[in-house]
């Protein structure tokens, strides 16, 4: 009971360091908005586009924890983990649309460079800085309990760097009137939130598709089992993530001999050691059967 109160006094914490988080994306972007159309900066307005997207991530992360918190049911029997995979794909995919538009407005601010009120720039830039720094600040916490509160802090992380790449730039403007370093930061800066937005959409694509996690070997876990001296093969095998956390394990394990029940489990049990202290699979599912799949040539054919 204890534990319970704790967990979900820690949640109402991280709850609301990400809702203050929110804000103060939205706070950044229509600064910048405003900011970048007085002073004609190419490069705010670019980065309060992505501010304006990250808010919307941190948003929908949010949203999606919180649905991803709720217990499974008899709808949803393994839960709605995956309400946060789901977002952490969505946010991935508008952050590289945005990312690709970005580009498209510097090539035409290349062609055509514009003047740009330095001061404005510097300022509304440095007011960016602040915020991010403490956006960052605030969900650094949250960044080892999922993929998307995760990809959430990697946006604000790269919002914190666009907004000294835009005062660096207006400080450049100042002293030397290169007025094409505001395209040329705002490619820099739609180069990062695509790398970014595409680490994210192919891992979290991974995971919806149900691909072997990349710390997992079959060929090594067939190894360790093939060597209890009950087990005649291992087949049917299924490796799978619910989210980047919770891997599932099922397979078929013939036996080698027709055994009481009591020390089938004994087997099983052990099978479930090696998976949950070689592996880090602590969700696994074994069939044991006898005389179903007893020689290679079938393991081969079902594995």
């Amino acid at each position: 009971m204890h534990e319970h109160l704790s967990q979900h006094t820690q949640h109402n914490k991280s709850n609301k360091r990400i809702l203050i988080a929110v804000i103060l994306n939205f706070m950044i972007c229509l600064v910048e908005v405003v900011g970048g159309l007085l002073s004609g900066s190419l490069a705010l307005l670019a980065d309060a586009l992505h501010n304006f997207s990250d808010g919307m991530a941190i948003l929908i992360s949010y949203l999606a924890r919180k649905i991803g918190l709720r217990s499974p049911d008899l709808k949803m029997t393994f839960g709605y983990k995956r309400a946060e995979i789901l977002a952490a794909l969505l946010n991935s995919s508008v952050i590289i649309i945005i990312a690709f538009f970005l580009f498209r407005e510097a090539y035409f601010r290349f062609r055509d460079p514009q003047e740009i009120t330095i001061p404005v720039m510097i300022a509304v830039g440095g007011f960016g800085l602040i915020a991010d720094l403490v956006s960052v600040y605030l969900l650094h916490p949250e960044t080892h309990q999922s993929l998307n509160i995760r990809s959430a802090y990697l946006h604000l992380l790269s919002d914190t760097l666009s907004s000294a790449a835009v005062i660096i730039g207006g400080i450049i403007i100042y002293f030397y009137r290169f007025y094409l370093i505001d395209p040329i930061l705002t490619i820099i800066i739609a180069i990062v939130i695509l790398i970014q937005g595409y680490q994210v959409l192919k891992q979290s694509t991974l995971i919806l598709m149900e691909r072997v996690p990349a710390n997992i070997n079959i060929k090594d876990i067939k190894k360790k089992i093939d060597l209890i001296p009950q087990v005649n093969s291992l087949h049917h095998i299924h490796v799978w993530q619910i989210d980047e956390n919770k891997i599932l394990f099922e397979s078929h394990i013939t036996l080698n001999q027709d055994i009481k029940v009591s020390e089938a489990d004994k087997i099983r049990q052990l099978v479930e050691e090696i998976l949950e202290h070689d592996f880090h699979i602590f969700h696994p599912h074994i069939q044991l059967e006898f005389s179903y799949c007893n020689s290679r040539e079938c393991e081969e054919t079902n594995s």
